[in-house]
């Protein structure tokens, strides 16, 4: 099939999480499959600056005016190549829009303009299509930045000749993130009148991008299984529950997989020694150097728990700050890295300074310290109080870190809790509650299976063996395409 994929991140042009590692991976994991992939995302500054410093060729595939409304903007169509594949990227330019340090920033005054950003690039992105002679037999669009190109295949955009007979897929990564504004930013769309109603856009008097995608994409996705029921419930589904729970027969959820050649402890360039499931002295020699770069005392019998993750209360560190003394004086060291909530993160450097030696806590964003802290860390905790998917649980396996998490979406998908007689079977700790004392439970039920030197490495050796490739979920999407019909 021909399949133009749209995201507002694609890695490793420009990410700021799992959406962009997503968009980077699972169109070449199509490609194998034979579809005709081309992949559209806004040419940001972080981009540019990718392909400058790597020397990655940009063709000028030409530019335009866009017009609508009280809206115009001249726009520049970049192409490229996914690195590793042949899979086209087309980059969106306009430097106003687009030219900013991150990825969402809004205006220097203050003001959010991403609503006019991302309408602008799904309109660039059916216009390009048009200019330049691309046809589509399904639009795969994801999360609320290209929410309207659904939308805009139930308009009067679809007479063009690129979409006349172009079905949509929408893929929602995180129910929680919108796409939400006033009602008087309607206009900004360019649409008919009719898609303002609570058939359509419109949600309590608000503009909601999100519900859109939701009611006009011929079919619905989610990234995992158990996130795509927890979605159809009050608890989890943010207001959105029963517009899904209606849409239930065209709701799918699909487990993300992850780049087993990034992730490989056998390959990884940043590591201080290799390793694989049958060979873990690798481990051992990561685990020191960890300990050595955290500033963390040499005590070997001592486990390391590690943390990777925003800081926010979605991610449950609200539930983990205050047990850290208790953690501690379990015998476990910790590591931490990441950045978010201002309180979280000065909680966590007053504990960096109460424990010298026992607790190191970097609040920045660091690919090659993430993987080096996953190689040399015993287990990682998830708490998140949601979670759609998760990838450090699946990063963990490949390195034969132990994953402690909250049962919830795809962590509970991929992570089997020891009970105390499946170790056969398992491949983490887990609990259900969202709440401390949950959490502490399943710290002290690992461990107590940490102390048991052959019953952690079953668990570890377990998760390792796991397969998480994008292969079978890119078979699953597979699947999806070739059943989605106008």
């Amino acid at each position: 099939m021909r399949v133009l994929f749209a995201s507002a991140e694609v890695a490793p042009f420009a990410k700021t999480g799992g959406l962009g590692d997503v968009c980077g991976a699972l169109p070449q994991a199509l490609r194998k499959l034979g579809h005709e992939i081309t992949v559209f995302s806004p040419f940001y500054r972080e981009a540019r600056v990718y392909c400058e410093r790597r020397d990655i060729p940009l063709e000028n595939l030409g530019q335009g005016l866009l017009s609508w409304g009280t809206i115009s903007g001249e726009f520049r169509v970049l192409r490229a190549t996914m690195p590793g594949s042949d899979v086209p990227i087309l980059f969106i330019e306009n430097d106003t829009l687009f030219d900013r340090p991150g990825l969402y920033w809004g205006r220097d005054d203050g003001v959010d303009d991403n609503l006019e950003r991302f309408t602008f690039f799904c309109r660039a992105v059916i216009t390009v299509a048009e200019r330049i002679g691309l046809s589509f037999d399904l639009v795969h669009a994801h999360d609320w930045q290209t929410a309207l190109l659904p939308i805009y295949l139930r308009s009067a955009l679809r007479g063009t000749d690129s979409f006349r007979a172009t079905s949509s897929i929408y893929t929602i990564h995180n129910l929680n993130y919108q796409g939400r504004y006033g009602a008087d930013r309607f206009p900004v769309l360019g649409l008919d009148d009719r898609f303002w109603s609570p058939a359509a856009l419109e949600y309590f008097g608000d503009l909601v991008l999100m519900k859109g995608g939701i009611v006009f994409a011929d079919r619905v996705t989610t990234v995992s299984p158990t996130y795509a029921l927890e979605i159809q419930t009050p608890e989890f589904g943010a207001g959105f529950d029963g517009l899904l729970r209606s849409r239930a027969d065209s709701l799918t959820g699909i487990l993300n997989g992850i780049d087993v050649e990034e992730w490989n402890p056998a390959s990884d360039p940043h590591l201080a020694s290799p390793f694989h499931a049958d060979d873990l002295k690798g481990k051992v020699a990561c685990k020191r150097a960890l300990r050595k770069e955290a500033g963390l005392a040499p005590t070997p019998r001592a486990p390391v728990l590690a943390a990777i993750s925003r800081l926010v209360e979605q991610k449950g560190f609200d539930l983990l700050v205050p047990l850290i003394p208790r953690i501690v004086a379990a015998g476990f060291q910790i590591v931490i890295l990441g950045t978010g909530e201002h309180e979280l993160e000065s909680a966590l450097a007053g504990y960096e300074e109460t424990f010298p030696g026992q607790v190191r806590v970097w609040t920045r964003f660091d690919t090659p310290l993430a993987h080096r802290i996953i190689a040399g860390s015993d287990a990682i905790v998830i708490p998140s109080r949601y979670e759609p998917c998760g990838l450090n649980q699946l990063y963990s396996f490949r390195y034969g870190t132990v994953p402690l998490v909250r049962l919830t979406g795809g962590l509970a998908d991929t992570v089997t809790p020891w009970d105390g007689s499946n170790a056969s079977v398992a491949t983490g700790f887990g609990f259900e509650h969202a709440s401390s004392a949950a959490l502490w439970q399943s710290i002290l039920v690992s461990r107590t299976a940490w102390s048991d030197r052959r019953l952690w490495r079953r668990i570890q050796k377990n998760g390792m063996r796991k397969d998480f490739s994008w292969d079978a979920s890119a078979a699953e999407y597979d699947r999806l395409y070739r059943s989605t019909r106008l």
